[in-house]
């Protein structure tokens, strides 16, 4: 099988269960196709490749789209791996895992800055601020709220509330979401109309005009021109959400399984990796343990 080959087959595979994630994983495999050429058959792949594909990538990209790239190549060996096409192991593929202690977060206060700019009787309006609100709320990935279904929309509890279950796309688990009463309103809100709206597509988000789910491409665009007309001094994404409500929980007096818990990760060393976004929590919790040892010795020497 050729290289070009077996990336059409597991992109045709992936957009199955994630579409969200299609057209970035095309981008880096065919990246990194059009790098080991003349090799054509996937079976000629080797650890030799994949290093020099990444060391390649240095001087044009940053370390969080190396690692990015990497987890990708990591999933598309698996997938051939498990099929028994390729005898090269994906473990030698080693991801970077970080997040950056300056990586810009949105803050509660950044999302009432952006939530106040959008109205409520403006479809296109109500859809931006339900789709911040979502983000802060519950931390999604906006792959997540992007395969998102009305389905997956649970009828509302004792409470008034309603909650969702949510694919986490990297263990393919549904786990369930919570968000506040404003988000609650919004929804039903939207519910309203959206259930109006004869489409093929069940996703929850979708473009009124085209009756098909938006691209994550179209959520960008709203974030950065919300942040801009906020007039936030950050370059905020989509991910910035789920930074901010990870250092929120931290800053509210949650611990590192309470953002473990809440943002759904799959492995637990993902959630430690928050506790240096806020370097005054860092730098009190270091002191903290500094000062213990420090009291320590002089008992020690007093002794």
């Amino acid at each position: 099988m050729t290289i070009k080959e077996s990336i059409q087959t597991y992109l045709e595979w992936k957009q199955t269960h994630t579409s969200a994630a299609y057209n970035c994983y095309r981008i880096r495999l065919e990246q990194f196709a059009d790098f080991v050429a003349p090799k054509r058959l996937l079976s000629e792949i080797n650890g030799d490749d994949i290093i020099a594909f990444h060391r390649s990538l240095e001087d044009k990209y940053s370390l969080n789209t190396i690692a990015y790239s990497a987890r990708v190549l990591k999933n598309f060996f698996w997938f051939w791996h498990g099929r028994g096409q390729t005898q090269f192991n994906p473990k030698e593929i080693i991801p970077i895992r970080f997040v950056s202690a300056d990586k810009d977060m949105v803050s509660a206060e950044d999302l009432s800055d952006m939530s106040d700019l959008l109205g409520t009787d403006n479809l296109a309006e109500l859809q931006k601020k339900l789709v911040i609100h979502i983000l802060w709320d519950t931390g999604m990935r906006l792959s997540e709220l992007l395969d998102l279904k009305i389905s997956d929309i649970n009828e509302q509890g004792e409470d008034g509330l309603r909650t969702a279950k949510v694919r986490t796309r990297k263990s393919m688990r549904y786990n369930l979401v919570i968000w506040g009463e404003t988000t609650n309103d919004l929804i039903n809100r939207y519910l309203g109309i959206r259930i109006c709206i004869d489409a093929e597509s069940d996703n929850l988000l979708i473009n009124p005009k085209t009756e098909k789910p938006f691209t994550p491409r179209s959520i960008q665009r709203w974030i950065t021109e919300l942040s801009d007309m906020a007039m936030l001094d950050k370059t905020i994404t989509p991910h910035s959400f789920r930074h901010g409500k990870a250092n929120f929980i931290l800053d509210q007096g949650g611990s590192v399984r309470d953002v473990s818990a809440i943002l759904r990760h799959v492995k637990p060393e993902s959630s430690f990796q928050y506790m240096q976004l806020s370097q005054k929590r860092y730098k009190d919790v270091a002191r903290r343990y500094l000062n213990t040892f420090s009291m320590s010795a002089n008992n020690f020497q007093t002794a």
